[in-house]
């Protein structure tokens, strides 16, 4: 290692080391003023008194608001639940309340932004009455909380950096709240983040078959005739699918969730022209196989869209090199991807589970 080499990482070390030395001073500030206000000051009255709308404080433009409530997932993979803290894939930090509080209050002292780097951030808070952990919800009163910091996602594992976001801001909330947070050992969540990020490269998939043009491209309006007669939705420009449900239990009230089993993508820019003969000479089938449960045979309906859509085209279907698919190499893939799904059952991230969806996001 050259002497610059050298260098970089003794001053990265020291980076790091007064990080986690100011995360350490703060929660000795923090548990120093706890054991003050309880020799000097009176019985506190209730700390997070119900606001009125006007005592709310509204997220800056400057940094994305935190959900406080469910929200609607990604068009292109149906209604999905609102995440859900999972031990598998989050490192966890936990406050414990003397007195339940107000959901509301806890809302407006989250932080303002949801992530810490590239990883997202969730809360969840135990229900006092039922003792059961959910999103917080303003009406309910909660006896903890629970922030949570995903260990990794298709952009890596959670790093010292995103740890350290992580823990600075539990250490606000903290504060805001008067309790000081359990905080898990950043070197044990940094190895766990890279076994699973590890874990997640070596089993993950995103198959694709490309129907391309032999000859004469077909017309736009041609193209999405047979594809709504093969089953597909538009979803947006360039981008149709096919959504279906799953037979699963669902809280009383709710939808059955639709999964986008197979995506059909095209030339955006040949449908937002409006014009319905415009040529198009390539179209691809996609499956994100962690985000769709092996209980519908997605590579099946793949396969099966591919086939009937490349006959009602006179298209030939290829690999993205241009090279024939073969239904020998079809049937390779799919003997590969019944191992990867036992992989992933085994590890408690069935393909199409929550857990999984965020972890291959």
């Amino acid at each position: 290692m050259g002497s610059l080499q050298e260098g970089l990482a003794t001053v990265g070390a020291l980076i790091i080391a007064a990080v986690l030395g100011y995360n350490g001073w703060q929660s000795w500030q923090l548990r120093r003023r706890r054991a003050r206000s309880e020799v000097d000051e009176p019985p506190p009255v209730d700390p997070f008194p119900a606001t009125t709308p006007q005592e709310r404080v509204e997220p800056g433009l400057d940094d994305e608001p935190l959900p406080a409530t469910p929200v609607a997932g990604d068009a292109a993979r149906g209604r999905a639940p609102a995440p859900r803290i999972d031990p598998l894939i989050d490192a966890i930090a936990s406050f414990v309340f003397e007195q339940p509080v107000p959901g509301e209050s806890l809302q407006q002292r989250l932080p303002r932004s949801a992530r810490a780097g590239t990883k997202p951030l969730l809360f969840e808070g135990r229900n006092a009455r039922s003792a059961e952990w959910e999103l917080l919800r303003p009406a309910e009163r909660y006896s903890e909380l629970q922030a949570a910091v995903q260990l990794a996602s298709r952009s890596g594992a959670l790093n010292a950096i995103e740890y350290s976001e992580f823990v600075t801001k539990c250490h606000a909330l903290g504060e805001a709240l008067g309790v000081a947070a359990d905080l898990p050992d950043m070197a044990e969540v940094l190895e766990q983040a890279r076994e699973v990020d590890s874990f997640a490269a070596s089993n993950d998939a995103q198959l694709s078959i490309n129907l391309q043009a032999q000859g004469v491209a077909w017309g736009l309006d041609f193209l999405l005739q047979q594809a709504q007669a093969c089953g597909f939705t538009s979803l947006a420009a360039g981008r149709m699918a096919l959504l279906e449900s799953l037979d699963e239990a669902q809280p009383s009230g709710d939808t059955p969730r639709r999964y986008a089993v197979v995506q059909l993508q095209f030339d955006a820019h040949a449908e937002l022209a409006g014009d319905p003969s415009m040529p198009v000479a390539r179209a691809t089938l996609l499956l994100d196989v962690p985000h769709v449960p092996q209980a519908l045979q997605p590579f099946a309906r793949m396969r099966d869209a591919a086939r009937r859509l490349a006959d009602a085209l006179g298209a030939r279907q290829v690999d993205d090199n241009g090279a024939a698919l073969s239904p020998a190499a079809l049937d390779q893939i799919d003997l590969q991807l019944q191992q990867l799904y036992a992989a992933l059952e085994s590890r408690g991230l069935g393909a199409g589970t929550p857990a999984a969806q965020r972890l291959f996001a």
